[in-house]
C-alpha cells in the first residue's frame, strides 16, 4: 500500500473527511497528517488489512498510543520500501566482502599450491631431519589457515544463501500485494489481464475450455446517490466476497474497474459456467446490507452478467468485448439476468 493514489471527487474526499475527523475524535486520536491518512483510508476502505488491523487496535486500546499508531503508519506506509532497501544495503555489503574474500582466497590457494610443490620438491631431495620437520610446521601451519579461510568463505556463502531467501520472500510480498485490489481484496485490472493471458495460453496448448464472466452492480449509481459512496464501497465488498465464495480455487475473480467484476472459470464450460454465473447471481440477489449500527436495510442488490467461451482464435481483446456485449445486452435487457455470447 505504500504506493497509495488517491483520485476521490470533491463529494467523496468531502465525506471521508467528516467521518475520518469524527473517528479521530471518537476514539481521541491527534490530528496529525500521518494520523489523518490512517484515518482517512480506514473509512473510504481503501485497504481491507489496514482496516482490520486498525479495528484489532481500537478493540485493544482507547485511545490508541502515539506509539501503536506509528507502529500501523510504518507497516502499511513504509515498511515494505524499508525493508527492500536494508535487504538491498546489506546484500550489497555481503557481496562486496565474499569478493574481496574470493580474492584473498584465490591469493591464499595459489600460496598454498606453492608451498605443497616446494614441500614435494623437497621430499624427492635428501633433507635433514632437522629442516624437513620445519617444513612440515610451515605445512601444518598454512593448512590450518586455508581450511579457516575457506569455512570463513563457507560462512559468508550460508549468510548469502539466508539473506536471498529472506530478499525473495519480501519479493514476493511485495509482488502479491501489487495484485490485489485494496477496497475489495480481491485481484486487482493487473492480475486479471496476467491470469486472463495465462489462461488463454493454457487453453491454447492443452485445448481446455474455459469462460469468462464479466459481473456489472445494476442501479450503482443510485446506490451512491441515494446513500452515500460508504454504502456504495459496501455493495463492491460485498460482491467481491459473495462472488469468491462461489468460485474453486483456481478461478479467478478480480475487480475489473469501477462497479464491475470479471470472473475466469478454468476448464469449464458454457453449461458449467452458466451454473457458477447463476450461482453468483442468486448468492448476491439473496444477501440483505445493513447500517451495521442502526440495522436499516439498504435495499437488494443485484448484479447483470455477460458470459462466454474461449475460443482457439480468440484474441484477449475479441474475448472481453464479447463477454461485455453479452453484459450490455443483460442490461437492457432488464438485468439481475446473465446473457451469453457465443
Amino acid at each position: 500500500m505504500s504506493d497509495n493514489f488517491y483520485d476521490d471527487d470533491l463529494a467523496k474526499a468531502g465525506e471521508y473527511l467528516r467521518l475520518s475527523i469524527g473517528l479521530m475524535g471518537q476514539h481521541k486520536i491527534p490530528v496529525s497528517p500521518l494520523n489523518y491518512r490512517l484515518s482517512y483510508d480506514y473509512t473510504s476502505g481503501k485497504d481491507y488489512l489496514l482496516n482490520a488491523s486498525i479495528d484489532e487496535l481500537l478493540k485493544k486500546e482507547s485511545p490508541p498510543t502515539t506509539e501503536s499508531l506509528n507502529s500501523l503508519y510504518r507497516k502499511f506506509y513504509l515498511q515494505d520500501n524499508e525493508s527492500l532497501e536494508r535487504l538491498r544495503k546489506g546484500l550489497s555489503e555481503i557481496v562486496t566482502n565474499i569478493q574481496g574474500d574470493f580474492d584473498r582466497s584465490e591469493s591464499n590457494l595459489g600460496n598454498y599450491s606453492d608451498r605443497l610443490a616446494k614441500f614435494a620438491a623437497l621430499l624427492a631431495d635428501q633433507i635433514s631431519p632437522e629442516n624437513l620437520s620445519a617444513e612440515v610446521d610451515r605445512v601444518i601451519t598454512d593448512t590450518r589457515e586455508t581450511e579457516q579461510s575457506q569455512r570463513h568463505m563457507q560462512n559468508q556463502l550460508k549468510d548469502l544463501t539466508a539473506e536471498m531467501e529472506v530478499l525473495k520472500t519480501e519479493l514476493i510480498q511485495v509482488k502479491q500485494a501489487s495484485l490485489i485490489d485494496g477496497l475489495t481484496g480481491v485481484s486487482n485490472r493487473k492480475a486479471f489481464d496476467e491470469s486472463l493471458q495465462e489462461a488463454m495460453t493454457m487453453a491454447q496448448q492443452e485445448q481446455s475450455p474455459y469462460v469468462l464472466l464479466m459481473l456489472d452492480v445494476d442501479h450503482f449509481k443510485a446506490v451512491n446517490d441515494n446513500h452515500g459512496h460508504i454504502v456504495g464501497d459496501k455493495v463492491l465488498r460485498f460482491i467481491a466476497s459473495a462472488a469468491k465464495r462461489c468460485i474453486k480455487g483456481k478461478d479467478v475473480i478480480a475487480r475489473y474497474g469501477g462497479e464491475e467484476f470479471a470472473v475466469i472459470l478454468k476448464d469449464t464450460d458454457m453449461l458449467g459456467g452458466n451454473v457458477v454465473a447463476e450461482e453468483i447471481r442468486n448468492t448476491i440477489a439473496a444477501g440483505v446490507l445493513r447500517d451495521t449500527q442502526t440495522q436499516k436495510a439498504y435495499g437488494r442488490v443485484t448484479i447483470s452478467i455477460g458470459m462466454t467461451q474461449f475460443m482457439a482464435t480468440d484474441t484477449v481483446d475479441g474475448l472481453v468485448g464479447r463477454a461485455d456485449q453479452a453484459l450490455y445486452r443483460a442490461k437492457e435487457n432488464g438485468r439481475n439476468r446473465i446473457e451469453k455470447a457465443a
